[in-house]
């Protein structure tokens, strides 16, 4: 597997501006490795996503790398399954894969599942409340889109070409037929991530 700067590997298992506190996490945080935003596919095409911030939530003043949890922040599920961290430099993008161009391409390339883990309890024992902002770029298309797979592929490449299947709702659950428009596509999903 190719190692970089902006990827580095870990031992455990966004739609619109995100501004996550730590008031917000479940009663046992630890029990939740994505107690921040759960596990979930990008429903459009691709996401586009800068680097995170991490502010102080009273004051809203950025925080140095010191005051920040090194386990916190995006994860995403890598084609052998495993959880790996990512790091965005403060001059780079990322580009997450969508379930949209999963299913135009006939799984050719495949949505990227991930999570935002929030700091762990007790890691920072100065009394900073930690927010993350982040800004995402989401490419979609118009309601009326049909998300229709390549002529002559089959619906199962589409399908077995997703990864992270325990850790999202099934596609084959919301992608329920080839020609699906984009806006029905979108509804099924919201109904069953919420």
């Amino acid at each position: 597997k190719a190692e970089s700067e902006a990827i580095e590997s870990t031992n455990t298992h966004d739609n619109d501006n995100k501004h996550h506190n730590t008031d917000k996490q479940p009663s046992n945080p630890s029990k939740s490795f994505d107690n921040w935003i759960g596990w979930h596919n990008d429903s459009g095409f691709l996401t586009a996503l800068a680097g995170d911030l991490y502010v102080d939530d009273a004051t809203g003043t950025a925080l140095p790398p010191s005051h920040i949890d090194p386990r916190a922040g995006l994860y995403v599920t890598d084609r052998s399954g495993e959880s790996i961290k990512v790091s965005i430099p403060e001059d780079c993008m990322a580009v997450q894969i969508g379930e949209c161009l999963q299913i135009l391409t006939g799984g050719a390339v495949a949505a990227t599942p991930h999570c935002v883990r929030g700091p762990r309890p007790g890691w920072n024992d100065d009394g900073v409340k930690v927010a993350r902002i982040s800004f995402p770029c989401f490419v979609d298309a118009k309601p009326t889109f049909p998300l229709t797979m390549p002529e002559g592929c089959g619906r199962e490449n589409v399908l077995e070409s997703g990864v992270g299947r325990d850790k999202v709702p099934p596609l084959e659950e919301r992608w329920t037929e080839n020609g699906m428009t984009f806006g029905n596509f979108l509804q099924t999903s919201f109904e069953k991530y919420y």
